[in-house]
């Protein structure tokens, strides 16, 4: 489907954003509506009341810096509260469960809470036991925030989102996981250039391919070639050790100019930050005229919002 055909309602049928997996493209399409609503109101001054009365728990199991400023900015711009709970400074640090604590922050009243840093498991978990909506701000196997506004970055810059395609080249982490069901289910196709045993989820590639196109190759030549976007990640995802041996596999998979040279001319970089110039990404390219990383961090404050306002009642 057209996503600039698509009529949105700003309905969720959704009470907790867990993973792209439980959405379908018309539900993508929603956020996406929601957070373009969000940034037009942003841009002239706007901020809708949706959160007036209510408070929303960051429950972060790391450090952070765009997914934690850009939901208390949002928060606070849609008049609500929020309480920040780095995950070391809770019970949970000394084995309290996660269903008590989940049923502790319902029962304070709390409106939603947002969970990072978490492996998918324990989220899983968190929601089972709340009656209040969890938003997975980050997990060890998706991101599907990050995802969501990349997808509405795309749309802003390419004025749609079928038939092109996206080329991911780099670590088969979480990113890439959610990049393959959020391109799929918006009829966009994706390729994964990655080293032999750091492909991405083969169940997720697999579901992906229910949708659209899903190359996985260990070749950046073949991922690139006619590529509309160009997108990497870091090469040593958020609760992984530092590893050596990993960044001189992946070190071949750097995004320099030369590879931005095999896709389309008017191909774009993304990154989800944050950049290590020299690494994953060249430093012409990053700071270059196709990149538009910053757009995508500016985005994660709309979609953030949009999901905000549409799980939260």
């Amino acid at each position: 489907m057209d996503i600039n055909k698509y009529i949105p309602k700003y309905k969720c049928s959704h009470t907790n954003l867990l993973r792209l997996a439980q959405l379908s493209g018309e539900e993508i399409f929603e956020f996406l509506y929601a957070a373009k609503a969000m940034k037009k109101k942003f841009r002239v001054g706007e901020n809708p009341p949706a959160l007036r009365g209510k408070t929303v728990a960051l429950l972060f199991g790391n450090v952070s810096t765009r997914t934690r400023i850009s939901f208390e900015m949002g928060i606070r711009q849609l008049g609500g509260d929020f309480l920040y709970l780095p995950k070391d400074e809770t019970q949970l640090s000394r084995g309290e469960s996660i269903k008590d604590t989940a049923a502790m922050l319902e029962r304070y009243g709390v409106s939603a809470v947002v969970l990072r840093g978490f492996s998918d498991a324990n989220v899983d978990e968190f929601a089972a036991h709340s009656n209040i909506p969890v938003i997975n701000g980050i997990s060890d196997g998706a991101h599907p925030l990050q995802v969501l506004s990349d997808l509405f970055t795309v749309w802003e810059v390419k004025g749609r989102l079928d038939n092109l395609k996206l080329a991911y080249i780099g670590d088969g982490n979480n990113v890439a996981n959610s990049l393959i069901l959020g391109c799929s289910k918006v009829n966009m196709d994706i390729s994964i250039a990655s080293p032999h045993g750091y492909s991405p989820d083969r169940s997720i590639v697999e579901r992906g391919m229910q949708f659209s196109n899903v190359d996985i190759t260990d070749n950046i030549a073949d991922a690139v070639r006619d590529a509309d976007i160009i997108y990497t990640d870091v090469f040593i995802s958020m609760n992984d050790k530092d590893d050596e041996q990993k960044k001189h596999i992946l070190s071949r998979y750097q995004v320099t100019g030369a590879v931005m040279a095999k896709a389309k001319p008017d191909a774009v970089f993304m990154h989800c930050m944050p950049v290590h110039r020299g690494e994953e990404v060249a430093e012409n390219v990053v700071d270059g005229p196709q990149s538009i990383v910053y757009d995508q961090a500016e985005n994660r404050l709309h979609i953030n919002k949009a999901a905000l306002a549409m799980l939260v009642h």
